[in-house]
């Protein structure tokens, strides 16, 4: 699968249109993912956890309203590909102390705005900070 999402990359790259490229291992894009699970985690994706997710991800991963469509579907296809949590919080967890902090609060915005707080919501925002090596209760 990680053959088909460079495959994409390197295509977007490949034209000099204006089209934006990700690299593999994109800091933003790992984030995304970080964030983009705990929409799905619970098997509903309600629309009010994807307003917030997107509003995070232009005001904090500043992602474009150009970008936006782009930017979501490489971070689906991320998604997809990979069930465990360890690449993206691995290259996260190379980012300086204050942002790998702030994600923590942006899971919890997320899995908190449709008005409920399901149980894996719960265990994945904590395994998050356990792969980042931050303490949950500083958070």
């Amino acid at each position: 699968m990680y053959v088909v999402v460079k495959q994409f990359l390197e295509r977007l790259g490949s034209a000099d249109d204006g089209l934006i490229e990700y690299a593999q291992g994109d800091k933003r894009i790992a984030m995304a993912v970080l964030l983009f699970r705990v929409i799905t985690i619970d098997g509903k994706i309600r629309e009010e956890e994807v307003r917030r997710y997107r509003e995070i991800l232009e005001d904090f991963l500043e992602v474009t309203p150009d970008e936006l469509d782009l930017f979501e579907a490489v971070v689906r296809e991320q998604h997809v590909s990979e069930s465990s949590l360890f690449p993206f919080t691995a290259i996260v967890r190379k980012m300086p102390m204050e942002t790998k902090r702030q994600i923590l609060p942006m899971m919890r915005e997320i899995s908190i705005c449709d008005k409920e707080l399901h149980e894996f919501e719960i265990n994945l925002v904590a395994r998050t900070a356990e792969l980042l090596e931050i303490d949950i209760e500083e958070v």
